[in-house]
């Protein structure tokens, strides 16, 4: 009787600790639920988590994954710095910012790494109208310009390009719009700019040609592009063809990155993984992502933050880094 007993205790131990770990933590250490953040369900990278998702529960044998609807790239970084998601997508200059503490976040972001590179990039599209006296950036001076929604990072871009031009924030006319509206508001005449930054071709600016109303896109004329890039390495250049929108003439303008990141606090072994499912699973991503069709096993090393070490694993690995 005494051995069954001592019998039966072992085993109700056992089931508790088996319990305890399945709770959140595997037996080997590494989680069994993660959590990624997005952004809204209408934007580009609520269904890049949603394809993530699919390839990690696939790849990770009792994996749960949950997507997380977030205020987006300004919001992500913070959200897995503390833990509360594990992986989240951002632009790449809000990756940088993040990490070392520069505005809009007001501390460095220590426990952020860089995962998966090579996102549709977030393409700056500066519109007025074709009879505008608006012809270079510098021409921005007093302009009411519909800056993107509040938070948005068009806003922050924009600050780097008047900064360059030796135009502060005061010297023009902000109005917190989103894409749509401030396309809406340069139809009506409210604005005599309006910006939106996503990979071409932008709903909202489409909205705008179909308006009837002829416009033009600013460029970034090859020197200032020069002197952008060489001081924001973080940017890249872009040509959006003249065909997107039906205008005549193909813009020569910049873009950020778009990037998945991650919690440094992961295992090596767990994040390789990871890394391993995205990159040989990337048609999978794509079908539920179109924006992740720009992914390569060849650039996806090169965050704009130093690499999570289980993902520098994979990418040693296969040669790429």
């Amino acid at each position: 009787m005494r051995k069954i007993l001592v019998a039966i205790m072992i085993a109700a131990i056992a089931c508790c600790s088996v319990f305890a770990m399945g709770a959140g933590e595997a037996s080997n250490g590494n989680p069994t639920q993660i959590a990624i953040a997005t952004a809204g369900t209408g934007g580009a990278y609520y269904p890049v988590g949603v394809g993530l998702s699919e390839i990690f529960t696939k790849a990770i044998p009792g994996l749960s994954v949950s997507v997380e609807v977030t205020g987006g790239t300004v919001e992500n970084p913070g959200l897995v710095d503390i833990g509360d998601c594990d992986i989240g997508i951002a632009n790449s200059d809000m990756a940088i910012f993040a990490y070392e503490g520069e505005p809009p976040f007001d501390r460095p972001h220590e426990n952020i790494r860089g995962f998966v590179n090579g996102m549709s990039p977030g393409v700056v599209h500066y519109a007025v109208l074709a009879d505008s006296d608006i012809h270079t950036l510098a021409d921005l001076k007093g302009k009411r310009i519909a800056v993107g929604p509040q938070g948005n990072s068009t806003s922050l871009f924009l600050e780097k390009v008047l900064d360059m031009l030796g135009i502060s924030w005061d010297d023009i006319i902000p109005s917190y719009l989103s894409f749509s509206e401030g396309m809406q508001a340069l139809t009506d005449g409210k604005v005599d700019m309006a910006i939106a930054s996503a990979a071409p071709p932008v709903a909202a600016v489409q909205e705008l040609a179909a308006s009837g109303k002829d416009f033009r896109l600013l460029e970034f004329d090859d020197e200032f592009k020069a002197k952008f890039l060489e001081k924001y390495p973080y940017y890249i250049e872009y040509v959006i063809p003249g065909e997107t929108y039906g205008l005549s003439e193909d813009t020569k303008t910049v873009a950020t990155e778009n990037i998945l990141i991650i919690n440094a606090n992961l295992s090596e072994d767990f994040v390789y993984e990871l890394t391993k499912a995205v990159l040989e699973n990337l048609p999978t991503l794509v079908a539920s992502a179109p924006t992740a069709d720009t992914i390569t096993l060849e650039n996806a090393p090169f965050t704009s933050i130093p690499l999570h070490e289980g993902a520098a694993k994979y990418y040693r690995e296969k040669g790429v880094l």
